[in-house]
Parts: structure tokens; C-alpha cells; sequence
């Protein structure tokens, strides 16, 4: 892993020493295609599922150092830390679970078969993205398992035929320091771009007692290219590399049952490869899309510096696809074929927790766009996976989009979902604490959701609303206590979860100089508990949303976003040391607002400045872990080219 992050980070290097030139010509508009909601790019008037588009404008004018940073302001997602930047982070969507929800970079998926097939949001910077779109509700028919709740699609900077470049460096509380690299390459046929960036912090203490710091350290780097071998022929690649080490506190499960003080930490490395070739025969009502991509994971749990244990994945996904035009109508269908690794190393106590384990998967995907009528746009997909390892699966899809008028638009969708039982809750062993259960069965869930979107006064108010329920049957808990073995399992659950509530988002362009927007989501979340009644599932709050502020000066020299997320009281779980049995406690609400400003000094160099909790809230959103106070972050950005 070392050897591709070096190889990555060099190949970026001779990118960004590239001289710069300007080139206006160069523009993109990109605002209203939705490239994650089916198999072929939708504008979002076709788009049937409740959808939001964090663009590269929003990220730069908030400041935002994490993604997570931003999806908290997005309608229906709950953010999760345990503690620091660099700490563990869970993003969960409509009070779904975490591994619920699948992450795409670049069209890659990136969960981590590793760790449980979450996705590791605290190595998630911004420096290099371009647009984060997100598609909430069922999508399984489209990306498979892990797509039960929503689909996070990160979009990397664009690829440019003028040579350009950009870098940033900031530094502020708790020792931070943040700064990047961007440039870009290109020609009429070809471009390169590249990027590194990396993220740094003393931290802060994260347990309620002791005063021990925990810090992290993350760096990223990409490299990719285009290139345009007719006019019907293109080819790409990309590359990525994520190294990380990230301090944290373990439990004491001996005296309080909460974090202490002590030296632990995970050092991590993920890789992420994809090439492709499109074919779009001129005159021709057929395209043919080929794609290779590739996941590789490695995770090193370490204890006084020294490595205890380890876990690591490995997965490669061949895709073909065609797209036929019917009219106006799209019939798009597809083949892949999925293999997964995943390892296991750790030292032999009262049992030996080292193995490999191996699945696969092969689907076949069709998809209809009817496109061709004026006001009403409907998609019905399908997808048929032959699991290695599991039954068979079929799971459907129906969303419709209707222009009710020029400024409402009504939308709702229909569909399944599965999520395969994860290689930890399969196969993990953690000595005197889990053992697995390969006996598991696929959680499934059937979903509904409807809404509407409305301008008004102009298109200065634009409204979002959206109705969403799914019940989800055998749901796999991970903390089942077996009598045989005294340790901890996994178990299907009886019964059905359910989860259901409403989204409402807002925006409004007040005048030339401010715009205004608000969200709010009611979620009501619920399993069988053992005594067969309904209980609340953990750390999914019944009510969250958000307020923000926008302001430019006339003469655009001057910007500033004010931020306020709200997050309500939550249920948690404590286990508090044998024998005393656990118990269920309540998460206060809090208020997190963050104020961010830019000065542009000259055409090409920006001065900035963000302060985040400016409240300097005491919150938990994991129970007995700290979050950090007040902090502020002063910093440059320079950009040369477009």
C-alpha cells in the first residue's frame, strides 16, 4: 500500500509543478444533471427519489474541512462522532443503519467490507472534491447491497483542457493545519489532474475524565486522466490514496465502563483504481460503456505504538454496460461481477481470530427511462445478484416525476433493498468479546417515499418536501450474548424495524447579497425488542434540521455563511462493568453553529477565516465520548488558471 501511495503522490507531484495559464473559455454547468439517481444521467426534473447537490461553491464558501461537516445540513442524515477529527464517524440516513448507506467516489464503491461495510467518513477530506450528490431512498436496484438508504455519490475535480492550478493552507485550534494542492493538464483530446492534501491535529481530549490529547494525521492524493481516442471513443483512469492514523480512547470495561486515557490508535490505508472505455457511435441509437474498479483496505489497530490486530479487504468489480435510445426513452442494461476479500490477523487467546474469507457476487441490471412524455418521467429498474455465498436476490424499483406546472413538481418512488450480512458479523472473532455467526441471513427492506418540489415568487423560494417509510425485515443485531460460549454474536432479528417520517427543506435567494435556507427531519425509528414490543433504535434523533445565512458584498470582494445544525435528544446504550446489566440512556439536544468569511484580496488569492461551535456546546453524540469546544482556523487560497 505504501509503494501505491508514493507512486500516486509522485505522479501528482510532477502534475502540480506544471506551470499554470488562464482560460476563461473553460466553463461547466453541471448544476442540474444527476448522475447517481439511475444507470444514465437525469436532470433533476426526471428525478422520481428526494435528492440534494453540494456543489464545489458551497464547500469553498462554508469552508468545510470534512464531508461530514456537510452532511449534517442535508435532510434526513444524522452524523455520529466519537469525539476529534479522525475519530470514528457514522452517517446514518432516515434512521436506516450506517452500512445502509452506499458510498461512491468516482463511481467506486467505497464501504469497507473491513470495517463492517461502513464507510470511513473520518478520512473523507474536501480538497478535492467537485460535487457531492445525494439520492435518498431505496437504490438497491441500481448499486446493490449496501444501498438501502441512500447513495452518496463524492465527484472528484473535473477533468479540464487548459492547465491549471490552485492550493490552499490554513491552521487554527488544537494544532490543526490543512493544505492542499490541485492542478490540471490537458489538451483537445486529453487532460490530467491531480491532487494532495493533508490534514493534521494535536486534538483534543476525548474521554470525561484525564487530560490526555488524541490526535490524528490524514492524507490524501489523486490522479487521473482523460482521453478522447475519436469522436466516439474515450478513455479514463483514476487513482487514489488514503493514509491515515487517528488516536482514540479505549473503554474501561473493568471500573466505569467508559473511555480512559490510554495509548491506542488505528493506521490506516485505502486504495481506490478505475479505468474505462465509453464507445458512442455517431448516428448510432447504442452505447457501450466498460468499466474496471478496485477497493483495497488496510487497518492496523495499534496499543502502546505496537500493532495488536489487524483487518484488510480487497474488492474488484468488472461492469459492462449498453444504453439503447428508444426516442426519447433510455433502455440501459448492465452485467457485474463483484469479488471480495476480506483478512483477518490477530493474536491467538481463547481462540485464533486469523483467517481469510472470500465472496462473490454476479448481477445483471436492466433499467426504462420514459422520458417521452412533456410533464411525466418514470424509471423502473431491476437487478438479479447470484451471491456466492447467499440465495439469490431480486430487487425492483419505480420512481415517477410529474410536472404538475411550471414550478411544482410531485415525485414518488417504490423499491427494495438488501444488505448482505458483513464478513465482521459473519466470520469475526475478537477474543473474550465476539464471536461470529456464518448462519446469517441478507437484511431486506421494502421502501416508500413521496414528495414534492416548488418555486416560488420567481424561483427566488425554492421548497422540498418529502414523505419516506421502510420496513426492513431481519435485521441483523451485533450484540446477541451466547450462552454457550459467554461471548457476544450476531443474530437476525424477529419481527420488522420500521423507520418513517418527513423531510422539509427550504432556500431562498432574499436579494443579490443574501440567500437564506432551513431543513428540518422528523424521524421515528423503531425495532423489536425482546419483549416483542416496539423500542427506539440508538442514536437516531426524533427531530434535527438546520438554519443558514449567505451573504456577498456588492462588489464581490467579501463573502461570509453562517450555519446553525441542530441535532435533538437521542437514546444511546451503556454497559456499565459485570455484572450490572445495560442500560439505555438519553443523548442531550445541542446547537452547532459555524460561521465561516472569505476576503478576496486580489483576482486569484482569497483570504479566509471559520469558526466552528461558536456556541463552544458540551455535547456527546456517542455516550461517553467528548466532542471538541470552540475553535477558530485562519488561512490562504491561491488560484491560478480557471
Amino acid at each position: 500500500m505504501t509503494s501505491k501511495f508514493n507512486l500516486i503522490t509522485i505522479g501528482c507531484a510532477v502534475l502540480l509543478s506544471a506551470p499554470a495559464k488562464a482560460d476563461d473559455s473553460i466553463t461547466k454547468d453541471i448544476d442540474q444533471i444527476i448522475v447517481t439517481g439511475a444507470r444514465t444521467p437525469l436532470t433533476v426534473s426526471q428525478v422520481g427519489s428526494a435528492w440534494t447537490v453540494i456543489t464545489r461553491e458551497e464547500i469553498e464558501r462554508r469552508e468545510a474541512r470534512q464531508v461530514t461537516d456537510l452532511l449534517r445540513s442535508v435532510p434526513g442524515f444524522t452524523v455520529s462522532h466519537t469525539g476529534v477529527a479522525g475519530s470514528q464517524t457514522q452517517v446514518r440516513v432516515r434512521g436506516a443503519e450506517a452500512n445502509h448507506i452506499l458510498v461512491l467516489i468516482d463511481g467506486i464503491r467505497a464501504n469497507d467490507p473491513a470495517t463492517g461495510d461502513e464507510f470511513r467518513w473520518e478520512y473523507l477530506s474536501t480538497g478535492n472534491i467537485e460535487r457531492i450528490e445525494v439520492v435518498r431512498g431505496p437504490q438497491s436496484s441500481l448499486w446493490g447491497s449496501d444501498a438501502v438508504s441512500a447513495v452518496v455519490h463524492i465527484i472528484t475535480r473535473p477533468h479540464l483542457s487548459a492547465s491549471t492550478m490552485s492550493g490552499y493552507a490554513e491552521g487554527g485550534s488544537f494544532g490543526t493545519t490543512n493544505a492542499g494542492l490541485n492542478g490540471a493538464l490537458g489538451g483537445d483530446r486529453w487532460s490530467l489532474h491531480g491532487s494532495i492534501e493533508n490534514l493534521a491535529t494535536d486534538g483534543s481530549n476525548v474521554s470525561r475524565s484525564g487530560t490526555e490529547k488524541d490526535n490524528a494525521d490524514l492524507t490524501t492524493a489523486d490522479l487521473s486522466g482523460s482521453f478522447s481516442a475519436s469522436e466516439s471513443l474515450s478513455l479514463n483512469f483514476g487513482l487514489r490514496a488514503v493514509d491515515a492514523y487517528s488516536q482514540f480512547d479505549p473503554v474501561d470495561y473493568f471500573v466505569t465502563g467508559l473511555p480512559t486515557d490510554g495509548d491506542v490508535a488505528t493506521d490506516t490505508q485505502n486504495f481506490y483504481a478505475s479505468a474505462g472505455a465509453a464507445l458512442h457511435p455517431q448516428a448510432s441509437r447504442l452505447s457501450h460503456r466498460l468499466t474496471f474498479r478496485y477497493f483495497e483496505s488496510d487497518n492496523a489497530d495499534l496499543i502502546d505504538a505496537v500493532e495488536a490486530s489487524s483487518s484488510a479487504s480487497d474488492r474488484m468489480t468488472f461492469a459492462y454496460q449498453a444504453d439503447i435510445s428508444i426516442a426519447a426513452n433510455v433502455l440501459s442494461l448492465a452485467l457485474e461481477h463483484e469479488e471480495t476479500q476480506f483478512e483477518q490477523v490477530g493474536a491467538v487467546i481463547y481462540g485464533d481470530p486469523n483467517q481469510t474469507q472470500e465472496m462473490s457476487v454476479s448481477s445483471a441490471i436492466a433499467e426504462y427511462q420514459g422520458l417521452s412524455h412533456e410533464r411525466l418521467s418514470w424509471i423502473i429498474s431491476a437487478r438479479a445478484d447470484d451471491n456466492s455465498d447467499f440465495d439469490d436476490a431480486y430487487n425492483g424499483r419505480l420512481s415517477l416525476a410529474y410536472q404538475l406546472s411550471d414550478v411544482t413538481k410531485l415525485r414518488a418512488s417504490v423499491g427494495t433493498g438488501q444488505k448482505n450480512p458483513t464478513f465482521i458479523e459473519r466470520f469475526g472473532y475478537f477474543p473474550g468479546q465476539f464471536v461470529g455467526n456464518p448462519l446469517l441471513k441478507p437484511e431486506r427492506s421494502t421502501s416508500y417515499d413521496i414528495g414534492f418540489d416548488r418555486s416560488l415568487a420567481d424561483g427566488a423560494v425554492t421548497m422540498q418536501v418529502s414523505l419516506f417509510q421502510q420496513d426492513l425485515k431481519d435485521e441483523i443485531n451485533g450484540y446477541v450474548p451466547d450462552p454457550v460460549t459467554f461471548l457476544v454474536t450476531a443474530e437476525n432479528m424477529p419481527g420488522k424495524s420500521r423507520r418513517g417520517g418527513v423531510e422539509l427543506a427550504m432556500h431562498w435567494t432574499i436579494n443579490d447579497n443574501f440567500e437564506a435556507g432551513s431543513h428540518y427531519t422528523f424521524t421515528d425509528s423503531t425495532e423489536q425488542g425482546p419483549l416483542g414490543n416496539e423500542v427506539d433504535e440508538l442514536r437516531r434523533p426524533k427531530h434535527s434540521g438546520g438554519l443558514s445565512l449567505d451573504f456577498r458584498a456588492p462588489n464581490e470582494r467579501f463573502s461570509a455563511s453562517l450555519n446553525a445544525d441542530y441535532g435533538g435528544t437521542r437514546e444511546d446504550v451503556f454497559y456499565p462493568p459485570w455484572p450490572d446489566p445495560s442500560e439505555i440512556v438519553t443523548l442531550s439536544s445541542y446547537w452547532l453553529v459555524d460561521l465561516a468569511a472569505q476576503y478576496r484580496m486580489t483576482e486569484s488569492i482569497i483570504l479566509f477565516a471559520r469558526g466552528s461551535n461558536l456556541l463552544n456546546e458540551d455535547y456527546e453524540q456517542v455516550y461517553g465520548y467528548q466532542t471538541p469546544g470552540r475553535a477558530g482556523y485562519l488561512g490562504l487560497r491561491v488560484n491560478f488558471g480557471n
